[in-house]
């Protein structure tokens, strides 16, 4: 199973496609922190809108990229149904997929963690703290399993998109109007807490519940897909 995965991991890391998101995710983090250190306001305070944690949100979205990237490669590629065959194991398979898929995402996030550390420094004169990076580190992780599951549930990336976006924002109202007490719960929320380093027992239960979730979602999706 170890070579499979390696396999995999290979196969993406060999994408060209890849790369290029690669470089387009670490040219989006300098431009959230770019952005951070011009002179501009949202009104007569002269104070720039991106704060410390605004910005880590921000830069975290450089992993959707990623994974964007990721999910089409498998989408679009029919050698991990024929792998599969070979194996002649859907649950192994689907184990080695998203295992190498986390290991990239891991190992790309790693190097935007640097990145991050870096405008983080230059912006706000922050040094590169250990409680930082490990929060930046989490945040890129969740994000990215995020859309790499619900792209592969969907089977189209703009589809997981769409749902990784909107769902939070068009659907979060209407049920915590109904049921107020579930508003800590969403997944915004999760990855809000993060960002702001506010990170009790129950938030932390509550992120890696939801990446428990996403994680269980492409192993089933990859599992029911391979032939």
């Amino acid at each position: 199973m170890t070579s499979m995965v390696k396999a995999l991991i290979y196969k993406d890391a060999t994408t060209r496609i890849l790369r290029v998101v690669c470089l387009l995710a670490m040219c989006w983090v300098s431009l959230v922190y770019t952005v951070a250190l011009m002179p501009i306001s949202l009104d007569a305070s002269g104070t720039n809108p991106l704060t410390v944690e605004s910005s880590t949100t921000l830069a975290s979205q450089a992993l959707v990229i990623i994974a964007a990237a990721l999910a089409i490669i498998e989408i679009n590629s029919g050698e991990t149904a024929i792998a599969a065959l070979l194996v002649g194991s859907r649950r192994r398979m689907a184990f080695s997929l998203m295992t190498a898929k986390v290991v990239s995402i891991v190992v790309v996030g790693l190097m935007l963690t640097m990145v991050n550390a870096i405008g983080n420094f230059i912006a706000y004169g922050h040094g590169v703290s250990g409680r930082l990076m490990i929060r930046y580190m989490m945040l890129v992780v969740m994000n990215g399993v995020a859309v790499l599951s619900l792209s592969l549930l969907a089977g189209n990336v703009l589809l997981g998109l769409s749902i990784y976006f909107l769902v939070p924002i068009l659907l979060k109202p209407f049920i915590v109007y109904l049921v107020p007490a579930v508003s800590d719960l969403f997944y915004s929320s999760a990855i809000r807490s993060l960002a702001d380093g506010a990170l009790p027992l129950q938030n932390s239960l509550v992120s890696l519940v939801w990446l428990l979730v996403f994680l269980l979602a492409g192993y089933f999706i990859n599992s029911r897909a391979n032939p």
